[in-house]
């Protein structure tokens, strides 16, 4: 049997095509997935656009690790009753053995090896350092998949493991159910991040961007966001009382002296968006506030699966995430649309 991959040849700028390839005889801990829908991560952009920081990326790759399909064969005739399940990807392969995988922290899971450089953990496989999902076909580790309910939407399958890297940053806030929370950054993973509090009941959500994000911030009304601003200063002109959180998903070096400005004594900074670039706060801010940071990284297994529970329930706005859907054979079309920052997350279909 024969199917077609989206493959980024290498990585240099806009490097892809679509490969034709032959199914490979099943291992018994593999299952063949038909894919149904991709979604496009900023991740992919960052491959497709040739940015740096993706050395340690494996090429000729083909990309997509947020993948929802149909298990239609299974390497082991004991594993049958995975066939005909919808199921999503699980894109992480991590050992199993070290201490951070007894404790069920499997984005930390770097094979048992210290490293002195935070680098991109090993365990990070699907679509990085082996086959993804842009492709018709895909084979997979049986302990990779994760059966999806029926009130799931093909869509909102796509961008569930962005939704699981939006959750995973919002439960470092305990009781962020209840808390005051500023969400920098309306690019997907802020959209995640204020889909799970507004969809826990939370009423007091803002977030923040910049000039260039008047036309996404309109979204963040329609999903139930209190507040939208561009600025510290519009911020700091209302009546404001300080924040109990604060969690960046853009990534900007100036965010985090910005958020010891605006949280509260004892407030919370959670660092989802990713950056390179050093910065500096001044101590007695962190000491006399109390102030405490915390980095957030990936997905754990169960907070995507407790996501994908989420999903199923109508209060979480989800499904309004989605903010265009490309055929598969227009993939690179829906790079484009990504890149040029629309208002969510773009899905490929099968």
């Amino acid at each position: 049997m024969k199917y077609k991959a989206l493959v980024k040849n290498s990585a240099a700028k806009h490097d892809v095509k679509f490969v034709e390839y032959e199914v490979p005889e099943l291992k018994d801990n593999e299952c063949l997935i038909r894919v149904k829908a991709v979604g496009i991560c900023g991740s992919d952009l960052h491959m497709y656009d040739g940015h740096g920081g993706y050395d340690w990326v494996t090429y000729p790759l083909v990309l997509g690790h947020e993948v929802v399909g149909e298990v239609i064969a299974v390497g082991n005739h004991n594993a049958t009753e995975y066939l005909s399940k919808r199921v999503v990807i699980d894109p992480y392969k991590s050992c199993g053995q070290c201490d951070f995988c007894l404790r069920g922290e499997t984005n930390r899971c770097d094979f048992n090896e210290f490293r002195t450089v935070k680098t991109p953990i090993e365990a990070l496989r699907y679509g990085f350092r082996e086959a993804g999902g842009m492709a018709q076909l895909m084979v997979v580790d049986i302990k990779n998949i994760i059966p999806i309910d029926q009130n799931v939407s093909d869509g909102v399958a796509a961008i569930s493991e962005a939704l699981a890297v939006s959750y995973t940053a919002v439960k470092k806030v305990e009781h962020f159910h209840s808390k005051r929370i500023l969400v920098v950054g309306p690019g997907p993973i802020g959209f995640g991040v204020a889909a799970v509090l507004i969809g826990s009941g939370n009423k007091q959500v803002d977030m923040l961007g910049t000039a260039v994000d008047e036309n996404r911030l309109k979204l963040s009304k329609l999903i139930g966001i209190k507040s939208t601003f561009m600025s510290e200063e519009e911020i700091l002109s209302k009546d404001f009382k300080g924040y109990d959180a604060i969690i960046d998903c853009s990534g900007h070096p100036t965010v985090p002296q910005m958020a010891v400005r605006l949280l509260k004594r004892g407030g919370q900074l959670v660092l989802v968006g990713i950056n390179s670039a050093p910065f500096s706060i001044a101590m007695d801010q962190i000491v006399r506030g109390e102030i405490s940071i915390d980095g957030s990284y990936g997905i754990t297994r169960r907070n995507y699966e407790e996501v994908l529970k989420l999903a199923a329930i109508p209060s979480y706005p989800f499904e309004k995430l989605i903010a265009e859907k490309v055929p598969f054979t227009q993939c690179t079309k829906g790079f484009e649309k990504a890149l040029n920052k629309v208002s969510g997350k773009v899905v490929i279909s099968m």
